[in-house]
């Protein structure tokens, strides 16, 4: 599973992009800067679920920046997963058990190439241990949610 990378909060509040050793990566890395119907967007909260009220699941990305103002943030630990047209495959949560209890907190596994879910649940487990126990610890269990 080479080429796997954790964009969340890393030891401290803040979004960073890092590598399996903890190396933080450049801001412009292009695993964070999707196309998407020609416009490039960043992946900080854009993929994780949100929830409209009494209707589905959507994510920012999708529903664009102004839908996405009504929609409100799914529990914590559920995920969607995408494959991003830069050629990783992601899933991304809200997540408060990173060192930062804010509101619009994620994180997201992303791997490159095109992967399952269980996939990136293993990658998370094998590469990111650290992130995979504050979830444990905080009894917050990873759940695919569908669109």
């Amino acid at each position: 599973m080479n080429g796997c990378l954790y964009f969340g909060c890393w030891r401290d509040s803040g979004h960073i992009l890092v590598d399996p050793d903890g190396w933080p990566l450049r801001s412009r890395h292009p695993a964070v800067w999707p196309k998407v119907d020609d416009e490039t967007f960043h992946i900080d909260g854009a993929l994780a679920p949100r929830r409209v009220q009494g209707g589905p699941v959507c994510w920012k990305a999708m529903c664009g920046r102004t839908r996405a103002h009504y929609c409100g943030e799914a529990p914590q630990g559920q995920f969607l997963r995408h494959e991003l047209p830069n050629g990783y495959t992601a899933i991304q949560w809200w997540d408060r058990q990173q060192g930062d209890t804010r509101p619009g907190s994620n994180s997201t596994i992303l791997l490159e190439g095109s992967h399952d879910s269980a996939e990136l649940i293993a990658a998370l487990e094998a590469f990111f241990p650290s992130v995979r126990a504050n979830l444990v610890r905080g009894g917050v269990q990873l759940v695919e949610v569908f669109p």
